[in-house]
């Protein structure tokens, strides 16, 4: 109970707080401006935006020798105009390659969806290496959770440049399947133009990867 001749010492204690606070933030910014002062006497900018993390695909395209504002390739032939998808409504649109116009790629989606994904023209002959399958299923994660099999990498002999390597891909869920299908297939990468389309369940599990006859 409330005694008036033994007053409690609410308002002190918010004033001590309020007081503790403000010495707090004041500490903060003499000890950021010290921060900001060690960066300038490095020649740094202190205000500057901290480096931007490459994402797994800049790595991978940095990998196959990209450098910006030049095209991929031996030659160097590959795109380096900005990609531009255009929406022309009904939910459909249209790539255009810098000035240049181009279809969007074809749809190939069979009547029953599965778990495992299959690109080609991801890279071509030559192009594979010990990290394409790790970074290729890391991208995929985006997507939905891949099962123990992860990710593979089958190279085809005697096989045009665009069909050499297939790149597979097996999910946990139809529906992560389904995510990457619509976002991978048609998206150029490193000059490329990837395809994706579902790969059969039961010749995933035989292990049968090889393209088959007319395929």
């Amino acid at each position: 109970e409330y005694d008036p001749s033994k007053p409690n010492d609410y308002d002190e204690i918010c004033k001590r707080r309020a007081r503790e606070k403000a010495e707090k933030e004041m500490q903060n910014r003499i000890t950021a401006e010290q921060g900001k002062a060690r960066l300038r006497s490095l020649g740094l900018d202190p205000d500057a935006p901290p480096p931007k993390e490459e994402t797994v695909a800049e790595k991978l395209m940095k990998k196959m020798g990209y450098k910006e504002g030049q095209g991929l390739g031996k030659e160097g032939q590959g795109i380096a105009a900005p990609v531009i998808h255009q929406k022309m409504g009904g939910g459909q649109g249209v790539v255009k390659l810098g000035n240049t116009a181009e279809p969007p790629a074809k749809r190939i989606r069979p009547s029953a969806p599965t778990r495992i994904l299959l690109l080609t023209n991801l890279v071509g002959k030559g192009e594979v290496d010990d990290d394409l399958a790790d970074e290729t299923a890391e991208e995929a994660k985006k997507y939905g959770n891949l099962d123990a099999s992860g990710c593979k990498v089958v190279e085809v002999a005697n096989a045009p440049d665009d069909q050499a390597v297939r790149v597979f891909l097996a999910f946990r869920e139809t529906a992560g399947a389904t995510k990457a299908l619509e976002d991978m297939n048609g998206r150029y990468f490193g000059g490329r133009v990837v395809r994706a389309r579902y790969y059969s369940e039961d010749r995933w599990k035989q292990g049968d990867l090889q393209p088959a006859a007319g395929e």
